[in-house]
């Protein structure tokens, strides 16, 4: 018969076990509740259930060429990993990041490296086990014409719906979005339907992006854009970046945030546009593009920070010799002249604002396009702009090489060009001076007139006619 003394041993000698057991184990125990205790607080709850299959793929162009950024999300808490390779074959692979916001949705990144100039690759993104399919890419070739898109103030409108169709069809390398992206306006689920509609585009061209003030949502700030998008820079910051793509330097900024003389921004793009003057031989075109126009003709005197901008940057985008600035905001199109302090300086080589050559004053182009409500300009065009019109379109630039020149078109969205010009490297084309005989169209014109009266008057009587 046990006794109750021994039996009382026995239970604290197993009682004690388990303690020492314990204790033993509280280190591993410990790494994984930190682990656990790290996601749900950087996370919501809601994120511990759900689908891992990711969504709203979207790539973005590094300033290293040998890099390409990804993004993605899924509804649940899960790893990040992307595989990639040349023509076809995924056989490169790295782990990335997840991130979260207060939002029912995990964010993952990860980089692309080791890629080749001029080449197609193909990529997926995923956990390791549920994997996107397969999307490509071309990155690129410092060698080969291109064209890019330029636009702002996008939504899910259906005339933005319809600008994503026109992006799908284009056939563009990249585009440049000047601001207000998704109109979320603290609607978070607003930006998933957003960046899932135009998958299809971002997830094989590269979407650069800076934030407008519709980016600045009510109960968020910043933080969706700063959580869903990635551009590397020298900046270490998503809202102002820059990159090189062929001759074309290009220099994103944020008017959303302080740019005034001493700043971080401002000294970040002193210093970005120093270094793109110093490679001007290798890299021949400079390109800024920000949300709130410096030049502007909207007849709301609310809605303006034209003259804060022109008196913190433009001394420094005339000095860096900037050649074109795309705005948004104000959802029309405008163009300007080459303009310094609000005064025209060129009308291009024929005094017709269609071909500039060789060096110039910078020129401003709104282009806040592309889905929004049309807004209204002033009634009296102002000497600085060119040419303005209300419509729905997007701007595309085609890069010639071999033929140092930009074109520059604005398209609308019915596919008729409203504006169209040239810059050119070089010297500016000569034009005919003698004015004492007419243009060759006007004179084959008036040879054919001449023909058709003799034509009239020789022609066989006819008794039917």
């Amino acid at each position: 018969m046990i006794s109750v003394t021994s039996l009382r041993g026995s239970m604290l000698r197993r009682l004690a076990l388990l303690v020492i057991t314990a204790l033993l184990c509280i280190p591993a125990f410990t790494l994984v509740a930190d682990a656990q205790i790290g996601s749900l607080l950087s996370c919501p709850i809601s994120t511990l259930t759900g689908s891992t299959s990711p969504e709203q793929i979207h790539i973005s162009i590094s300033q290293d060429a040998s890099q390409m950024q990804v993004n993605w999300a899924t509804e649940s808490q899960t790893g990040s990993e992307v595989e990639w390779g040349l023509d076809g074959s995924l056989d490169n692979s790295v782990m990335g990041e997840e991130v979260c916001y207060d939002h029912d949705m995990v964010f993952h990144s990860g980089v692309m490296t080791g890629l080749e100039v001029a080449s197609n690759y193909s990529y997926r993104v995923g956990d390791g086990s549920d994997w996107s399919e397969v999307y490509t890419f071309q990155t690129r070739d410092v060698s080969s014409d291109f064209t890019f898109l330029a636009f702002g103030d996008h939504g899910m409108s259906s005339e933005g719906m319809e600008t994503t169709d026109l992006i799908v069809d284009s056939g563009a390398d990249f585009l440049i979005l000047s601001g207000d992206i998704s109109y979320a306006n603290g609607e978070q689920s607003v930006w998933d339907d957003y960046l899932n509609y135009n998958q299809q585009s971002m997830s094989s061209m590269p979407w650069m992006m800076v934030p407008g003030n519709h980016e600045n949502e009510p109960g968020y700030g910043f933080e969706a854009y700063d959580t869903r998008f990635e551009f590397p820079s020298t900046s270490d910051s998503d809202y102002w970046h820059s990159f090189d793509y062929g001759p074309v330097h290009f220099t994103g900024f944020s008017t959303e945030h302080d740019y005034s003389a001493g700043s971080e921004q401002y000294q970040w793009l002193v210093a970005d546009l120093a270094e793109a003057v110093q490679k001007r031989e290798q890299v021949p075109w400079l390109i800024v593009y920000a949300h709130k126009p410096m030049y502007t003709s909207h007849d709301d005197s609310t809605h303006d920070e034209d003259a804060a901008l022109r008196a913190d940057l433009e001394a420094l985008f005339v000095e860096s010799g900037v050649d074109l600035v795309f705005w948004g905001h104000d959802h029309f199109y405008e163009r300007t002249w080459p303009v310094i302090d609000a005064e025209v300086q060129q009308r291009g080589d024929a005094g017709d604002g269609k071909v500039f050559s060789g060096a110039h004053a910078p020129i401003h182009l709104i282009v806040g396009t592309a889905g929004r409500g049309q807004y209204q300009y002033s009634d009296e065009q102002p000497s600085w702009s060119a040419y303005r019109e209300q419509s729905f379109g997007m701007v595309i630039v085609s890069v010639d090489i071999a033929g140092e020149s930009l074109q520059v078109d604005y398209v609308r969205q019915s596919g008729e060009i409203g504006d169209t010009f040239t810059l050119r490297q070089g010297d500016p084309i000569p034009q005919e001076e003698d004015d004492s005989m007419p243009a060759p169209s006007v004179l084959l014109t008036m040879m054919a007139m001449m023909m058709a009266v003799m034509f009239r008057e020789f022609r066989p009587y006819s008794s039917s006619a």
